[in-house]
């Protein structure tokens, strides 16, 4: 199972139709999945080749469902980064 915050896991049950951003960290290349959740019906954002990572955007209850997949590493909110 995948690594899911608290405090994430929370917000995606308690308000499943709600549209999120995360970001899922998968095991291979995040090419590979790319049709496979746009069926699921979330939209893929960006997808990042360092970090085997896809930003999606999607229904709350779509993306706590990708934590039960075996190729999904991690699930985390896709939060601004600023420097310093």
């Amino acid at each position: 199972m995948a690594t899911v915050t608290p405090e994430l896991k929370t917000k995606l049950e308690r308000n499943a139709n709600a549209l999120v951003d995360v970001i899922v960290r998968v095991k291979d290349d995040p090419q590979t999945y790319v049709q496979k959740l746009e069926s699921r019906g979330l939209t893929v954002r960006h997808t990042y080749s360092l970090i085997s990572a896809l930003a999606l955007r999607g229904k709350a209850s779509a993306a706590l469902a990708l934590a039960q997949e075996s190729w999904v590493v991690s699930i985390e909110a896709d939060k601004s980064v600023h420097t310093m």
